[in-house]
């Protein structure tokens, strides 16, 4: 009735641009780990239904960017990029945690099955950048934050 999961991936992602210089891609993030664990219950009186929950955790190294000239921003009245600092920059590690509750209804001649999951995801809250803009109206730079926690609620129909 226990699962698990744990992947990890090491890499470097870079690109030679056309002026010979070697950059990080945005994609270098250098690792991804993820670690999935669960349990299912067997439930019911011929025990063919099963209540599940796990935890899953992932974690990646922060994605690279090119950083906004803010004085040159400023000046044009929209985002200008450091061009020859392209994905020179790395955001913050990547950082989640999902917790999921299911339940699981089985037919009796095994052919079909009904699954019904509230999946909780990133209930740490934890604030991770998708990226950083340069606004026009205030004249500053901001972050762009991916989705803090998000409740998730899913139905399966497996035959």
């Amino acid at each position: 009735g226990y699962y698990g999961l744990l992947t990890a991936s090491v890499f470097d992602s870079k690109y030679k641009g056309s002026d010979g210089v070697w950059r990080n891609s945005v994609f270098n993030n250098r690792y991804v780990v993820n670690f999935l664990a669960g349990k299912e219950f067997k439930v019911g009186k011929d025990k063919r239904n099963a209540l599940t929950s796990d935890v899953k955790f992932t974690t990646s190294g922060g994605r690279w960017f090119t950083p906004i000239d803010l004085e040159e921003s400023k000046i044009q009245g929209r985002e200008v990029l450091v061009q020859n600092e392209a994905f020179s920059k790395q955001y913050p590690y990547y950082l989640r945690l999902d917790v999921k509750f299911g339940f699981r209804l089985n037919s009796k001649k095994k052919k079909i099955s009904n699954s019904f999951y509230v999946d909780f995801q990133n209930v740490t809250f934890q604030k991770n950048i998708f990226e950083s803009r340069y606004n026009p109206r205030t004249q500053q730079i901001s972050n762009v934050y991916q989705i803090g926690f998000f409740p998730d609620v899913m139905y399966r129909i497996t035959f």
